[in-house]
């Protein structure tokens, strides 16, 4: 009404203005829209950017996780390959020459051909012998399911790393998984593992390094032999370990000064006297087809406790694979004590070790029937009696246990599997292995 009340001309003014109002509106809105809407697609190109950004951070974070997880795994040799420190140098066996020489190519052992790295440890001018333990997972299959007593055999797959997972992709658990059914699944060795309850290290371990023989000792001053025939209380000062064949075991000593001595050797290497946890370790290896696959190794019968029964030639299926690359003196020479002992029971000669705070040094057993006590992968419950070898576990008086049995033991009782109770006094059938931890 009001439009008709108008001139035609002022109505066509207003209309104009109208329109013009409604296209600047118009134009208004569009622009705005045209703005939301470039400035929603760069938000969306930014957030395209971080999240591509994010992906590459997560793929490098993923990538550098798992180097770091399959750190020393070798495609090529199946296993992780040894960790060496400064000090330290691969060795491998020269057939025409009878001796240990340089690996230059650090690749000359072959574990599926049963032949097992070497190396040799220069401290304080002294050469020692050790042999690389590469991560495993195992498997026992007993002769009659679920009873230990009745023998079996016992299957390890090699482990990519210091993860859970087998050279061939098998998934293998941990031995205080809940879910693990020990007749299907493969047990990582606790030795390798971050669990100390279970005799492991205080982290996940690619392997470890084994003494070749039993420990020796030689005088620092001159180099020479030293082996004591009464109790003697040895000092690292005097006298250095020496690892190496045909030499006189150490004997005569409490089991606290040979573990005091054991750790003094090499603080960076971590040096201490092998754990029962770790004999197992040892042992399980031995016994598997990477090994001597189920045979028993020869006995040493030295009556002079001779390292290798002093050749290591002449004596090679007394070594853990049957040849010179392997670990002697498992079984026979002397009895060889390990750093494990019974809470509770008499420690009086191994208060040290039995104090010892870092329990990655000890492998501590809280009950005195190994059917209960036993710990998965320590030779003790697991494998008792293979080989009809000897077994007596801790009781409140003999507190602490030796392994291997010596030469005195008939052919049916000193093995691999051996294991007996004793009080930790100084004597003439007791000696004891190294173990090196690189870490």
């Amino acid at each position: 009404m009001i439009l008709k009340k108008l001139k035609n001309n002022e109505r066509g003014s207003i209309t104009v203005f109208v329109l013009a109002t409604m296209l600047l509106v118009t134009g208004v809105i569009f622009i705005a829209y045209f703005s939301m809407m470039n400035k929603s697609s760069s938000q969306e190109r930014e957030l395209d950017k971080i999240q591509e950004e994010y992906n590459k951070t997560d793929d490098m974070m993923t990538q550098e996780y798992e180097e770091n997880l399959y750190i020393r795994w070798n495609e090529e040799k199946g296993c992780n390959e040894p960790e060496i420190q400064d000090n330290m140098e691969l060795v491998k066996w020269d057939e025409e020459a009878e001796k240990f020489v340089p690996d230059e190519t650090n690749s000359s052992y072959d574990y599926n051909n049963q032949e097992w790295a070497n190396a040799v440890v220069t401290i304080d001018g002294v050469e020692s012998y050790f042999v690389w333990i590469p991560r495993y997972a195992y498997k026992i299959n007993y002769t009659t399911p679920g009873t230990p007593s009745s023998g079996g055999t016992i299957d390890v797959k090699f482990l990519k790393g210091m993860s859970n997972i087998a050279s061939d992709g098998t998934v293998c658990k941990y031995a205080d998984d809940s879910t693990l059914d020990k007749t299907k699944d493969y047990i990582i060795h606790p030795a390798f593992t971050s669990n100390t309850t279970l005799g492991g290290w205080d982290s996940e371990l690619p392997g470890i390094w084994v003494g070749k023989y039993e420990t020796s000792l030689v005088k620092k001053s001159n180099k020479t032999d030293f082996s004591p025939e009464t109790a003697t209380t040895i000092d690292s000062e005097t006298y250095a370990i020496t690892i190496q064949p045909n030499k006189k075991s150490w004997r005569f000593a409490t089991i606290d000064n040979q573990y005091t001595v054991a750790k003094e050797y090499s603080t960076e290497l971590n040096s201490h006297m092998l754990k029962n946890s770790e004999w197992g370790a040892v042992v399980y290896l031995t016994e598997s087809k990477y090994g001597r696959n189920g045979t028993e190794v020869t006995k040493n019968v030295s009556t002079n406790f001779l390292t290798a029964s002093g050749d290591i030639v002449k004596n090679k299926l007394q070594s853990s694979t049957g040849n010179e690359t392997g670990i002697y003196d498992l079984r026979g020479g002397v009895s060889e004590r390990v750093a494990a002992y019974l809470q509770g029971g008499n420690v009086s000669n191994g208060k040290t070790l039995a104090s010892e705070e870092e329990k990655k040094y000890v492998t501590v057993y809280t009950k005195s029937s190994e059917t209960t006590a036993y710990k998965p992968g320590d030779a003790t419950y697991e494998t008792k009696g293979w080989h009809n070898d000897y077994a007596f576990f801790f009781n409140s008086s003999n507190s602490f246990l030796e392994r291997g049995g010596d030469y005195n033991f008939d052919s049916n009782g000193a093995g691999i599997f051996f294991y007996n109770a004793y009080n930790g006094s100084p004597n003439t059938y007791t000696s004891f292995r190294m173990c090196l931890i690189i870490t």
